[in-house]
C-alpha cells in the first residue's frame, strides 16, 4: 500500500518585482479555493499588469481552478494586461491538455522561473 503525501495547505503569496507580479498559490484549487485563487489575479490585472501565476505547489485542481485561468487569460486580452503561468503542476497541465486550452492560457517554457519573465 502506498503512503498518502499530505497536501500542502492552500496559501497565496503575491511577490511585486516592478514590471511583473508573481501570484504563487498551493495547495488544492477547487470549489472552496479557486475565488481565491481569482480574486488575487483579478485584483492584480485590474491594474494591468502583468500577472504571472506561479503553479508550481499546486496539488490538485479541479474545473474552478481551470475556469479562474480562462476568465483571466481573456481579461488580460480584453483589458490591457498580461497573464500567463508559470511552472505548472503535472495535474494542472493535465487538465488544461484535457479540454484543448494549451494554445489559449499562456505557459511560460518548462523550467523558467516566473522571475524570469520581470
Amino acid at each position: 500500500m502506498a503512503a498518502r503525501v499530505r497536501p500542502h495547505p492552500f496559501e497565496i503569496a503575491i511577490d511585486n518585482l516592478g514590471r511583473v507580479v508573481v501570484v504563487r498559490v498551493q495547495g488544492e484549487v477547487d470549489a472552496a479555493t479557486a475565488s481565491l485563487m481569482g480574486e488575487a489575479v483579478n485584483r492584480q490585472l485590474r491594474r494591468r499588469r502583468r500577472v504571472v501565476l506561479d503553479l508550481h505547489d499546486v496539488d490538485f485542481m479541479d474545473l474552478h481552478g481551470l475556469a479562474v485561468l480562462i476568465r483571466a487569460t481573456r481579461q488580460a486580452r480584453t483589458e490591457g494586461g498580461s497573464f500567463s503561468i508559470a511552472r505548472p503542476a503535472e495535474c494542472v497541465r493535465r487538465l488544461v491538455a484535457l479540454v484543448h486550452a494549451e494554445g489559449d492560457i499562456k505557459i511560460l517554457p518548462d523550467g523558467s522561473d516566473p522571475l524570469d519573465a520581470a
